[in-house]
């Protein structure tokens, strides 16, 4: 009894770490492939870009200039 309830354990043990493996291997493959998709682009001192700032996200305790 005691060999069948060790050797099911192992299975399971075994399981357990091709499951972490495969996962990690997933995890990996999404990185590269959502890295690819990233934009990069770095502002210059010529660039103009426009910012929205709205009252309700600025903390109560603040200097309000809006």
């Amino acid at each position: 009894m005691a060999n069948s309830a060790e050797f099911f354990a192992r299975i399971v043990h075994n399981l357990h770490v091709e499951i972490i493996k495969h996962t990690q291997a997933s995890k990996e493959q999404y990185k590269i492939r959502a890295d690819l998709y990233k934009y990069h682009d770095a502002l210059n001192v010529e660039d103009y870009f426009i910012i929205q700032i709205k009252l309700e996200w600025c903390p109560l305790e603040t200097n309000h200039k809006l």
